[in-house]
């Protein structure tokens, strides 16, 4: 897994640049995973979860079970 520093943000700049969201559910997920306290992890679930929706993405109810974990629905 991607170390949380610059090199991850830049992955989800260029992404984003290409408009590239398969690779932006996975990015932000990543991000979420090496968050270190709740807020940011929501944050990038959030994200990662809203594009999943848009895509009809496979990972849309672990994103959707995890926020939900977390009281954030």
């Amino acid at each position: 897994m991607a170390k949380r520093d610059g090199a991850l943000d830049a992955l989800i700049l260029k992404a984003h640049a290409r408009d590239d969201r398969i690779a932006l559910v996975t990015l932000y997920t990543q991000a979420a995973d090496l968050a270190r306290d709740v807020d940011r992890e929501c944050f990038f679930l959030t994200y990662a979860h809203i594009y999943a929706l848009e895509l009809g993405h496979p990972s849309r109810e672990s994103l959707h079970a995890r926020l939900s974990a977390l009281g954030r629905e």
